[in-house]
Parts: C-alpha cells; structure tokens; sequence
C-alpha cells in the first residue's frame, strides 16, 4: 500500500498538470501528480500561440525551470528536443468554401485571411504533438522526483483539513491526504463529480461537435491553392505553416502540421438551431468523415492520397462549463473549468494563464483567509474569461456564410491577442486584464456592441453590406489595435508588425497606463 502525505495533489498529468506540479515544488510546496492512464498517449489540444509560448517563458524564467524555454520558439525546440515532435506555426490560415464547388481564388483575396503571429519561423510558435509533448513534461515530473502515481484509479475523494484521496495502483491500494486539490484532469473533471458541481453548457452560445483523427501523406493545401490559380506569393507566411482554417456555412475545418509526417485535421460541425446538421448517428466517424469531404472539392483534394494512422473519433457537444472552478482548498485549471471549441487556438493558452494565476495564488496567499478570497477572485475573473471566448467563438461561427462578416468580427480576437502579447513582452500585464483583455471594461463592451451588431447582420435574410461593419470594427479596437488590423488595404494579408503595447487602464476605457 503506497500511504503519503503531499502538500498539493494534481489530478491529470498532461502538460497541464505536469506543469503544475513542476511549479509547486518550485514554490516550496510537496506535491504529489495522479493520473489514470500512461503515458505517451494520444491527445488533442495542439496549436500553439504567441501568448502562450510567452507565459510559459515567463514561468520558467521566473521559477528556474530552464528545460522548458526552449520549447517557446520552434527554433530553440528543435535544436534542443529534436526527439520531441512539433511542427511550424506561423500563424492563423482561413479559406472560405462553398459546397459542392471547388475552391476560387480571388484577385483580392476576399475569400481568404492569413494573420501572422511571428517574425520568422526560428522565433515561430508551434503544434504540439500531444503526445511527444505529455510524455516530456512527465520526463520532467520524475527527474525532480515529485511522486508520481500513473494507471492509478480514484475510488474516493474526501473534502476536507486535508483532503483525502483513495486509489488504486495495479491492484495495490493508494492514499493520499493534501492540503490542496487541482483537477487538471480535463473532461473528467474529478473535482466536479464529487462536490456535485454542475459541468453543462448551460448558457454558452457555442453549440459544436467534432469528428477528427491523424493522418499521413497530406498535401500541402498551398500546392492545391496554387493549381486552383491562387497567388501564394501575396501571402505573408506559408498558409500551411499555420493553424490552418477551411471555412464553410455550417463548420470549418482545423489542419496542424508536425514534422514528424503526421498531420492532425478535423471538421467542427455546428450544431446549433442556426445551423443544424443531419443526424450523423447512423454513420460511423470515418463514414461521417468522407461524407464531409465529398461536399467540399478541393479540400477532399488535398486529402485524396491521406491514411489515417489513428482511429477516427467523433465527439458530441463539444461545450462544458463548472459552475464552480476553485474552493477553499481546491481550483480546476482551465481546460477542466470549460470546454468551448478549438477556433483561434486557445485552449493552451488559457491554461497557461491560469496556472500562471493559481501558482501566484499557492506562493503569495498561505493563510487560509487570504488564500479563500483569491481563489474566489480566480473563479470569478475565469467564468468571465469563459463569457469573452464564448461571445467570441460564436460571432464567428455566426458568420461562417458571410466570410467578409466573420473577418472583419475575428479582428477583435486578433487585437486582443497581440495586446496581451505586447503588454507582457513590456512588462505592463496585470493579473486583472484577464485572458485576452477579458478584465478590461473598455475590450468587453466593444466587444459586445459588436457581437450584437453582428448577430442583427446575420440575422437579416436581406444582403447587407459589410463595409459600414468593417468600419465599426476598426472604430473598436482602436484602443488596442497595434498591428494595423481591419484595414482593407491589406486585403486580408496581415504581416508581422510590432509596434509595441497599447496603453490602457485595466478597469477604465483606455487612456492611461
């Protein structure tokens, strides 16, 4: 029987929790990092971005974990964990399809946005192959010695002074007492079972499902482009270096590359009364899979010679949401908080950000008192992060049939990503700006009078013009716009720039640092 006492135990050893753990012991607490399965294994939750590569520097910088920076730039991990698969992201890729109707290149590339979120591919972001990427963190876990406890089963989950953990290992008996809980156990969501904590979508806009799997021998979808007349030189970083986007009226579809010949893709199907499929339940996952493809030409091209070397895997709704994410003595990180969907990539991202704030939290709040009233603040400064990706998320799936709509509305996602960047890179970020600008009043209310704007455009059966909402749109984010976003002239090709951080007031409207 394996009886210990911890300070902090970790449910769930993806990257998350591993990190975590990590962190912990950095801290000076004893943690100790459960999961039920092994490692490596398969998982999704790929696509890097710049905010996140940044909190993760920043994290190993400020704790002295020097083995984790160079994975924040696809030069340093390659250079440093050629063993540890990824693959070059340069930034976001859109393709606008019709059905049934191959793909048209337009001269002025209505059809298309490429938002690049790097220099150059030695400072590029990446695609994480889960589970190269899982299994090196947990690497990490046993080289600093916090106990580890894999292929282990909770039974029983007792809260309390301390918590009291039940398990079993291999048919060996587990127990575990600590002082402290975090689920970063997922969809699981071990935590939540156990209090009764309610983990529905109720109340998110976002109603999407997903069949997905990986692949080999993909083309690349710019040979495909350019044999449909397109002008790959127009484009400001190779689109298939990207998280890389097919967008059709009802869905889209995700395309990550990594250098080990694998490629992740997966269509996202909106399910919501807007858009409703047909039933797909008498349809195995590989059936529903060519049946999307069938509908989309050129796409079905660039996937006529693939082999799928994972199991086709189809998900119902998507969306999840605690109505509770942290205690007294206990928190969720944010992949266990919530599910949204994979548009704009931030899952990662947004983990990152809350073991940034939950480890702030264990180091700087000791007392119990204290400690409660910050964890309150967690829960709450997350369910709001929930709400701005959520408003976010669904404006753009609002608009799948209207492209020039959806690009003009992404924009506010972009300047609230390259804010946040270039905050951080400065050392102006606070805690209370939230993820993606979702603490800032002045980001929250433009992003809501456009998201209402939006949903009275897309409701309207009528052709409208979206000129006057492009202008809408760059009025808004011209408080934090830095990178010259919504400008027509660019005709959705947007270049790197860094022209450094907007100043604002992280609960005023804008004007002063």
């Amino acid at each position: 029987m394996h009886d210990l006492t911890a300070d902090v135990a970790i449910i769930g050893a993806g990257f998350g929790g591993s990190l975590t753990a990590l962190l912990c012991q950095r801290i000076g607490l004893h943690p100790v990092l459960i999961e039920r399965g092994t490692h490596p294994r398969f998982a999704i939750g790929e696509s890097s971005t710049p905010v996140a590569d940044l909190i993760l520097g920043q994290l190993a910088r400020r704790y002295d974990l020097p083995q984790l920076i160079p994975l924040t730039h696809y030069g340093s991990w390659k250079r440093t964990y050629p063993d540890v698969a990824c693959g070059l992201k340069r930034g976001f890729s859109y393709f606008h399809h019709q059905r049934g109707e191959p793909f048209v290149p337009c001269a002025d590339h209505a059809n298309e946005l490429l938002v690049t979120a790097n220099p150059d591919a030695e400072r590029g972001d990446t695609h994480w192959y889960r589970a190269d990427v899982d299994h090196f963190f947990v690497r990490q876990i046993l080289t600093c010695g916090i106990p580890y406890f894999d292929q282990t089963e909770i039974e029983d989950l007792s809260e309390g002074e301390p918590w009291h953990i039940r398990a079993r290992r291999g048919g060996n008996p587990v127990s575990i007492r600590a002082s402290f809980l975090v689920d970063a156990s997922g969809p699981a969501g071990v935590i939540a079972r156990h209090p009764g904590i309610p983990t529905n979508p109720a109340g998110l806009r976002t109603h999407s499902r997903t069949v997905f799997s990986h692949f080999k021998d993909v083309p690349l979808w710019s040979d495909t482009y350019a044999a449909l007349g397109g002008r790959r030189s127009d484009h400001p970083f190779p689109c298939d270096a990207a998280a890389l986007h097919h967008v059709f009226d009802g869905g889209w579809m995700w395309v990550l590359r990594f250098d080990n010949g694998i490629t992740s893709a997966g269509f996202v199907i909106d399910d919501s009364a807007q858009h409703p499929h047909p039933n797909a339940g008498d349809l195995d996952p590989q059936q529903e899979w060519e049946g999307l493809l069938r509908q989309f030409p050129s796409i079905a091209r660039q996937f006529d010679r693939a082999t799928p070397v994972q199991t086709f895997r189809r998900t119902d709704r998507l969306q999840r949401r605690a109505a509770r994410t942290a205690g007294p003595t206990w928190a969720m990180l944010p992949h266990t908080a919530y599910f949204l969907d994979p548009w704009f990539s931030g899952g990662n991202a947004h983990t990152m950000c809350g073991i940034e704030r939950l480890i702030a939290i264990l180091n700087q709040h000791r007392d119990s008192a204290s400690r409660t009233k910050a964890l309150a603040e967690y829960d709450r400064l997350l369910q709001a992060e929930i709400d701005v990706l959520d408003m976010l998320i669904h404006g753009c799936y609002r608009a799948f049939n209207r492209f020039e709509l959806m690009t003009a509305f992404s924009m506010l996602y972009f300047a609230a990503a390259i804010t946040t960047e270039e905050r951080r890179r400065a050392g102006l970020y606070r805690p209370q700006e939230g993820f993606l600008l979702s603490g800032v009043p002045a980001y929250r209310a433009a992003l809501a009078q456009c998201y209402a704007k939006l949903t009275a455009l897309t409701a309207c059966e009528a052709p409208t013009t979206a000129a006057a909402f492009h202008t809408e749109i760059a009025d808004r984010i011209a408080p934090f716009n830095t990178a010259g976003l919504a400008d027509p002239t660019h005709h959705n090709m947007y270049p790197y720039t860094s022209a450094g951080p907007q100043a604002f007031s992280a609960h005023g409207s804008g004007d002063t640092a």
